[in-house]
């Protein structure tokens, strides 16, 4: 297992909030995971252990930076766990807001900081740089 976190992970918690971080380049990126996939079948619902031992994010671009130059230049750490999905998502947006991954740039670039295109599903990097009057 890749991820890094203060204790054991705790299975009983729905998930967790996550930073990967290319340590080449800086860049990084904030999401969340569940431990656990839920099925609803005939009014029950039925909990599976999820990849989450083995995941490395939903990212396109961070997904073939990982192919590229490969998982070990990569650190994976769990900022934190939580009860509920409504818990989950919303310390996702609050530390992707925390962290400005719309709009942090690498020390001395113009390069975005963060493989996130988006917060919360709603705010989304803009497509075009504009100039200020």
């Amino acid at each position: 297992m890749h991820w890094v976190y203060k204790k054991k992970p705790d299975l009983s918690q729905f998930g967790f909030v996550y930073l990967i971080t290319n340590i080449k380049s800086g860049k990084a990126y904030v999401g969340c995971k569940h431990y656990y996939n839920f099925k609803k079948s005939k009014g029950k619902t039925k909990k599976t252990e999820s990849n989450w031992k083995s995941y490395v994010g939903s990212s396109k671009h961070l997904c073939e930076d990982i192919k590229k130059i490969g998982k070990n230049n990569f650190s994976f750490k769990i900022l934190a766990e939580f009860k509920n999905k409504r818990s989950l998502r919303y310390y996702e947006c609050y530390y992707q807001i925390k962290y400005n991954v719309l709009t942090a740039t690498l020390k001395g670039t113009e390069e975005a900081a963060f493989y996130n295109n988006y917060v919360g599903g709603k705010f989304f990097r803009p497509v075009q740089h504009y100039d200020e009057c």
